[in-house]
């Protein structure tokens, strides 16, 4: 998970990112990363084609079930934490700010609903969720 990347591609997202910002456009550079990439998911450094490990141990030791309640995945990437948390019966909300990324993940989870940057629900969705301190996931 926090392996280091290949010299080559941390200083090419560093070069993306830099251009990015002279444009005044600071997250463009996601977009032309994921398009770069041609369905390769190893010039996407945080994809690792499965669930992160902290949400897999969180929903294996709290034995969470979603069932009635919902989830936000905020930048889902490839899809792959969005695809566990609909697999524990959340509804889940998924967007990413990369439409290559959304696609990607329409192409590998071809039954799953992950949304884009147009479905991102309101401000007063994920209020609770900053406030909420208990075990149990925050129903948005």
């Amino acid at each position: 998970m926090f392996e280091q990347q290949p010299e080559h591609l941390r200083l090419h997202i560093k070069q993306l990112a830099t251009q990015a910002l002279r444009k005044s456009e600071p997250s463009a550079w996601f977009e032309v990363l994921y398009t770069e990439a041609k369905g390769d998911a190893a010039q996407i450094p945080w994809a690792k084609l499965a669930p992160h490990p902290y949400l897999q141990d969180w929903l294996t030791t709290q034995a969470l079930f979603g069932q009635g309640l919902k989830a936000l995945v905020i930048g889902c990437g490839l899809g792959d934490d969005a695809e566990a948390l609909a697999k524990r019966g959340f509804e889940v909300t998924a967007f990413d700010i990369s439409s290559t990324a959304i696609a990607w993940c329409r192409q590998r989870f071809p039954h799953s609903t992950e949304g884009d940057v147009m479905n991102i629900p309101t401000i007063e969705c994920l209020l609770p969720c900053l406030a909420h301190n208990g075990s149990k996931p925050p129903d948005l």
